[in-house]
C-alpha cells in the first residue's frame, strides 16, 4: 500500500477494521486455549484409567480390526426337515408342497408341540427365507403361480 493513495477516512476505516479482526482472533485464541486445557485434563484422566479402555495414546494410530468371515447360521430341526424334503423330491418343490410335507414330518418328530398351525407356517417361512437367503442352501425359482419353487442350490450349480 502506498501512503499517498489512501485518504484519511480510508485509513481510519482500515485501522478500525484491523482492530476488530484482532479482537475476534484474540477471542478465538482464548476459546481454543480453554478447549486445549480441557482436553489435556481429559487425556491425563484417560492415562490414569486402566489400560484396557479404548483410548488411543498421543500420536498413535490404531489398526483396524480385520473382519472375520461369519460362520454360517446353524441349522435348526426345521431347516433340516425342509432340506430333507427338497432332497427327497429330487426336483424343485413349490412352497405349498414344502409346507405340507414338512408339517407332516414335524408332527412325526414331535417338534410341533405348543405351536398352532399359523406359527408352524411362519416358522417354515422363516426357515425358507434363511435357507434361500443368508445361507444359500436353497435356490428360489419363480413360476407361474403364487409363491416360489425351491431347489437345492448345489443341484442348480451343476446343471
Amino acid at each position: 500500500m502506498n501512503k499517498h493513495e489512501l485518504t484519511r477516512e480510508e485509513i481510519i476505516g482500515l485501522i478500525a477494521e484491523f482492530r476488530s479482526e484482532v479482537k475476534k482472533n484474540t477471542a478465538k485464541i482464548e476459546f481454543f486455549n480453554e478447549k486445549i486445557e480441557e482436553l489435556t485434563l481429559l487425556l491425563k484422566d484417560a492415562k490414569s484409567a486402566p489400560k484396557n479402555e479404548d483410548v488411543a495414546a498421543e500420536g498413535c494410530r490404531r489398526r483396524r480390526k480385520k473382519e472375520k468371515p461369519r460362520n454360517p447360521y446353524p441349522l435348526s430341526k426345521w431347516d433340516e426337515l425342509i432340506l430333507e424334503a427338497v432332497k427327497e423330491n429330487g426336483r424343485p418343490m413349490f412352497s405349498k408342497d414344502i409346507y405340507s410335507k414338512v408339517m407332516a414330518k414335524a408332527v412325526e418328530t414331535g417338534i410341533t408341540e405348543n405351536m398352532d398351525a399359523e406359527k408352524q407356517r411362519a416358522k417354515i417361512n422363516q426357515c425358507l427365507v434363511k435357507l434361500s437367503g443368508r445361507r444359500a442352501d436353497l435356490m428360489k425359482m419363480k413360476y407361474g403361480g403364487r409363491g416360489y419353487a425351491y431347489c437345492i442350490a448345489k443341484v442348480v450349480g451343476k446343471k
